[in-house]
């Protein structure tokens, strides 16, 4: 587990990349890049108590004392950090809880819905460097700018769909990923998936269907990010009890979980 701490941040860049979507670079003095794709931070806006609770965010990437986030508008919260400008102060706790674990020896399936990008954009940054083969099957209502530096970025390992049709497959990535899959070169795969409710569970059960290990990222409202509230609970599949996104996630085994 890397260690956890608390940064004073500097925003560094902050650039509308499409509607309502900001790509937010932050310097983070005396952070050692160390994270696993599929953590997250808590950010704090500014040193009031409005908004009291923190902001969870997916890291998208990040290096020693840089650390890039998405941030889409969707509330009071999301706003005023979108707002920042250069020079601007955000605090930043982090990294927490559990990430991705690949399976090197099988061909890595990402699957994400809209802001889902995230998580799997920093699992595929590092799949990039570790020069091993990957695929990303990302869905979107419509064609974006979003998805548009994806195809700059990943190239030819994006098979898009859209809702409209507009870009890619008309389709949505989970009822797409069955044909996407048997049309592969492969032999073995793992899927990784982050995106809403909806399309994880029927992503979980094709998988299961299949024999296909599935991971996914669940995005929950959290308020300390650290386990202690349990605000963010989901129910243990087949078991009593409960697990924590923020702590025991936010990446599960998709026979983990109920969805």
């Amino acid at each position: 587990m890397n260690k956890i701490r608390d940064y004073y941040s500097t925003v560094v860049n902050n650039t509308l990349i499409d509607n309502n979507i900001y790509l937010i670079e932050m310097f983070l003095p005396e952070f050692d890049g160390k994270a696993e794709p599929g953590q997250f931070m808590m950010i704090k806006i500014d040193e009031t108590y409005d908004p009291f609770l923190r902001r969870p965010y997916s890291i998208l990437e990040c290096k020693k004392e840089r650390l890039k986030i998405l941030v889409k508008i969707v509330g009071k919260g999301s706003e005023m950090i979108a707002q920042k400008k250069k020079k601007d102060r955000l605090y930043v706790l982090g990294p927490l809880g559990v990430g991705f674990s690949v399976d090197k020896n099988s061909h890595s399936v990402l699957v994400a819905g809209g802001m889902g990008i995230a998580p799997l954009w920093f699992l595929a940054r590092g799949l990039m460097k570790g020069k091993k083969k990957f695929s990303i099957v990302y869905g979107e209502r419509t064609a974006s700018l979003l998805g548009k530096e994806m195809d700059k970025t990943f190239g030819e390992r994006v098979f898009f769909v859209t809702d409209d049709g507009s870009r890619g497959l008309k389709s949505t990535a989970s009822d797409a990923l069955p044909s996407f899959l048997d049309n592969l070169p492969y032999r073995e795969s793992t899927i990784y998936a982050c995106g809403p409710h909806g399309m994880l569970k029927e992503v979980i059960n094709f998988g299961m269907g299949r024999n296909i290990p599935v991971y996914v990222s669940l995005e929950e409202r959290m308020a300390c990010g650290i386990g202690v509230c349990l605000g963010c609970s989901v129910k243990r599949k087949g078991k009593y009890g409960f697990l924590t996104v923020c702590r025991d996630g936010p990446v599960f085994k998709g026979d983990e979980v109920e969805i």
